[in-house]
């Protein structure tokens, strides 16, 4: 009797693997793992108890309420918020064949902020670190980026070597800020920050950095690039206008030319001498030129008489 009691004990610690924690970002899909059994039970154990599905040789059925957005995996059962709700978060037990599987499934609401490839970006953080807190932890997704502790000082993460710090000045005043230089596409992701052992959260406490790339030209970086773009736009612009405005007047011009009235000038009548000209240089034609020539023997005639009769 005693044996058996001793072995049931020694079976429900071995299979007790641990918890297990899990974070997602509101709103996204989570996946929490189980394993391959003929019957698992999936249980909502914190902050309500509740069961969430059930499995029977690979056919499951999930409960109300949580029909509409839970669903498992026939083959490794595997549990899918799709998604994820922020009253999900809590403690989940998987129950598979008689094991235990405890996860911890928090749900954040991260601070959206954007740096530029190689740029320098300070994640703010702020922690009550007066009351026996030795310890910082930042994390990026799943991976440490920093450990901060009192008597070491700061230690970066994998790929963060002389990267990332946080200042003993700060972290007396309660400010757990991480400034990050020379940012790598690879640290866009999911920053979180904690104190004492990762069990308590500053505020802060979530970050979800986009990086965004940084174009260079073969003549400089993007800022040079940029004021030879302008300038070049500028120029274009400027002689457009100009040709614009000169096609203008010169298109008005010629309007003004073709809408004037024109004097004309007769051609059919040849211009009239005036009276002098023709006293000094007279024309005649052959008829005036018998009548003078009849008046001339008149008068010829008449002076001859008056010079007989003065006889």
């Amino acid at each position: 009797m005693v044996y058996w009691i001793l072995l049931g004990f020694i079976g429900i610690i071995g299979s007790l693997t641990g918890v297990s924690s899990i974070t997602v970002v509101l709103n996204q899909r989570a996946s929490l793992p189980c394993c391959s059994g003929e019957e698992v039970v999936w249980r909502k154990t914190v902050p309500i108890e509740a069961t969430v599905a059930e499995c029977l040789k690979q056919k499951c059925i999930v409960k109300d309420p949580f029909r509409e957005r839970f669903s498992v995996n026939e083959k490794n059962h595997s549990l899918f918020l799709n998604p994820a709700k922020y009253n999900d978060l809590g403690q989940y037990e998987c129950s598979c064949d008689g094991f235990i599987k405890l996860i911890k499934l928090d749900v954040v609401v991260p601070m959206n902020m954007t740096v530029e490839e190689l740029g320098n970006v300070t994640l703010p953080c702020y922690a009550d670190t007066q009351s026996g807190v030795r310890d910082v932890t930042w994390l990026h997704n799943e991976q440490k980026a920093l450990h901060y502790t009192t008597d070491r000082g700061s230690i970066p993460g994998l790929g963060y070597e002389e990267r990332v710090s946080l200042t003993e000045d700060g972290f007396r005043d309660g400010d757990v800020s991480l400034t990050i230089t020379g940012v790598h596409q690879t640290d866009a992701g999911l920053y979180r920050c904690f104190v004492q052992d990762e069990t308590d959260r500053g505020y802060p406490h979530a970050y979800m950095i986009h990086v965004i790339k940084k174009f260079t030209s073969a003549g400089g970086d993007q800022t040079e690039s940029s004021d030879t773009e302008k300038q070049t736009r500028i120029g274009l612009i400027f002689s457009f206008s100009l040709f614009t405005l000169s096609s203008f007047f010169l298109l008005l011009l010629f309007c003004c030319k073709k809408t004037s009235p024109t004097v004309e000038t007769p051609d059919s009548e040849p211009v009239q001498e005036s009276d002098q000209n023709q006293s000094t240089r007279p024309f005649y034609s052959g008829e005036e030129t018998y009548v003078l020539s009849n008046l001339k023997m008149n008068d010829y005639s008449y002076s001859n008489n008056e010079n007989t009769d003065s006889i």
